[in-house]
């Protein structure tokens, strides 16, 4: 435990701080790792979910399917303060016909068993992290997945520090920027937003490239998941 808190508080940017825990859950039995902050009040996800370890199928099909409402895990995790199992969740729940549908279209592509564990910050900054892929050997006693959560734990709050620090930079997006990241973080794709919004793909396309530059990343997940940690899009 010592060891992988010490590679957390090193970790000077997200990038590198994701390879650990990546590279640290897998060591423990888990090879899907995913990390979003919550929308502030709500107990819902802000963003769409940093994630390693997903088929593309299961990303797509996840983020299609309107996530942020009708996925019960993470508002569970929250509530109970503790890590909680995917399949005893689900079965134990009483679902609305809408979430039923939701876990259905998961089941048919065997989406695989998890833990979500809720992680806790400043201000409110709250988030979830998931660890799936489970091996036969994986122990998922309650006293390894405590420990595990203790690792998750850290790790948000290193990430909450790693945006506190950035803060003072000069991150402003122009309103459509705000409004594009905003959709982005939402798990809407390129051409989605343009309808949305009435205007070409292209000009959407020419927007993401400046949200990566001003941001410095270089995908959308990292972009919504830094845009909600900046401040620069509401939690």
């Amino acid at each position: 435990m010592d060891d992988i808190l010490r590679k957390i508080a090193d970790a000077s940017t997200l990038p590198l701080l994701w390879r650990q825990m990546t590279r640290y859950f897998s060591r423990h039995g888990f090879d899907g790792l995913s990390y979003y902050w919550v929308r502030t009040g709500t107990n819902l996800p802000a963003t769409i979910p940093l994630q390693h370890g997903f088929s593309k199928e299961e990303i797509e099909l996840y983020l299609s399917l309107d996530f942020q409402r009708l996925d019960i895990v993470p508002r569970a995790a929250l509530a109970a303060g503790m890590p909680v199992r995917w399949t005893d969740m689900w079965r134990n729940t009483e679902l609305t016909s809408e979430e039923r549908d939701f876990l259905r279209a998961l089941r048919e592509i065997n989406f695989s068993d998890g833990f979500s564990m809720p992680c806790y910050g400043p201000n409110n900054r709250n988030a979830v992290v998931g660890v799936s892929r489970m091996t036969p050997h994986t122990d998922a006693s309650p006293s390894h997945m405590a420990l595990l959560h203790f690792a998750a734990q850290a790790a948000h709050l290193r990430i909450c520090a790693l945006f506190a620090d950035e803060v003072t930079r000069d991150r402003q997006l122009s309103t459509r920027e705000k409004e594009i990241l905003d959709w982005v973080a939402r798990g809407k794709s390129n051409n989605v937003i343009a309808e949305i919004l009435a205007i070409s793909p292209g000009t959407v396309d020419t927007y993401m490239r400046r949200i990566y530059e001003k941001l410095e990343v270089s995908d959308r997940t990292s972009a919504a998941v830094k845009g909600v940690g900046l401040g620069l899009i509401a939690a």
